[in-house]
């Protein structure tokens, strides 16, 4: 794959054009990928709502039947549960358990916990578990 960037001051917003013999697998992986950069989410907070971007999220949480979007500082209340937020995240989030949504690329390490369970530390510092049931996906998408 060849990549080329050109800047021009005759541009006002960012556009990737993808030259391809035939619109493959790979094309539309990529396509994929791309469009998920922009992903947003909004959510309220002290009866604000906020445009947020997809990667600044830390991880989703469900409490009480409320779903929560944690940032570096800031949490969130989001409309929609996280099923629905699964559905339409980019690949880097993955479920954890059945309450959480982690974003791969905020972890900074993960250990192994009990009863095949996995602890999460976020570049923040905080642990979140990844279950049983999540932990071997994890591993996956962490190339382990």
């Amino acid at each position: 794959m060849k990549v080329t960037v050109r800047e021009s001051d005759a541009r006002d917003e960012l556009e990737v054009v993808i030259h391809c013999r035939k619109n493959d697998r790979q094309a539309s992986e990529l396509v994929a990928m791309l469009s998920n950069l922009d992903k947003k989410i909004t959510g309220s907070k002290d009866g604000r709502t906020f445009v947020l971007d997809a990667s600044d999220i830390f991880y989703f949480e469900s409490v009480d039947k409320k779903t929560f979007a944690c940032a570096e500082t800031e949490v969130y209340e989001v409309a929609m549960r996280l099923y629905e937020l699964e559905e339409n995240l980019p690949r880097y989030f993955f479920r954890a358990s059945k309450s959480t949504i982690i974003n791969i690329p905020k972890i900074k390490s993960i250990m192994p916990g009990f009863s095949g369970r996995l602890e999460a530390t976020m570049i923040t510092g905080e642990r979140l578990i990844v279950s049983r049931q999540y932990a071997q996906e994890l591993k996956s998408k962490l190339g382990l």
